[in-house]
């Protein structure tokens, strides 16, 4: 069995599907979770299928950009469960999971003034400033995630990056963005910014 797991943004996803049909076998979804409850969340799917964390042959999960600390909570239990058993384990694109179910604009809130952006599930992830935002997405559809006067800025609406958050997306994000599993950030965290600017003064 393949587990699929993604923490990056406001909505952990953690399943089991088949390795030859990519056909989801078990899924859990939690909005506004935290990347601590993936091994409650991995026991619900097992015990459903009657399956044991020994059937686990492979592992996909999403390395973001989004939330630091929820990459990090989902890459770590990932790599645990893998290098026990020294299983392959790849990472993709958190952001390419909503565009390979929606073939829309990706757009994450990145806070400090930027926005996390993947044009589609062949694009590629990148941060983008967020007075530019609104021109840049001009004419586009969008699945967005973020802050209220955040989410105001997507000039034709949006739909919630949410709905597209999902095992399936995982899985079809392997083909697009596999990668390491190490952490795309895109940048540093906010203390490790301030550090830096304060080495250069």
């Amino acid at each position: 069995m393949i587990l699929a797991l993604d923490a990056a943004t406001s909505t952990v996803v953690l399943g089991l599907a088949d390795p030859v049909t990519k056909n989801v076998l078990a899924e859990r979804k939690l909005r506004n979770g935290r990347g601590d409850v993936l091994p409650g969340l991995l026991e619900e799917c097992l015990t459903e299928i009657g399956a044991k964390a020994s059937d686990i042959t492979s592992v996909v999960c999403g390395v973001g950009p989004g939330s630091f600390t929820g990459i990090r909570i989902a890459l770590a239990f990932g790599h645990g469960i893998a290098f026990r058993r020294d299983l392959p384990f790849t990472g993709v694109s958190s952001l390419c999971v909503a565009a390979a179910n929606s073939d829309k604009v990706v757009v994450l809130d990145a806070l400090r003034g930027e926005a996390y952006m993947r044009p589609g599930p062949e694009g590629v992830d990148a941060r983008w400033p967020l007075d530019e935002l609104s021109e840049t997405l001009y004419g586009h559809l969008t699945v967005a995630e973020g802050r209220p006067d955040f989410l105001e800025r997507m000039p034709r609406g949006y739909d919630e990056l949410s709905g597209y958050m999902d095992v399936s997306g995982l899985l079809s994000a392997v083909k697009y963005s596999a990668t390491e599993p190490v952490p795309n950030y895109l940048r540093a965290s906010a203390p490790e910014e301030l550090r830096a600017e304060g080495k250069s003064k």
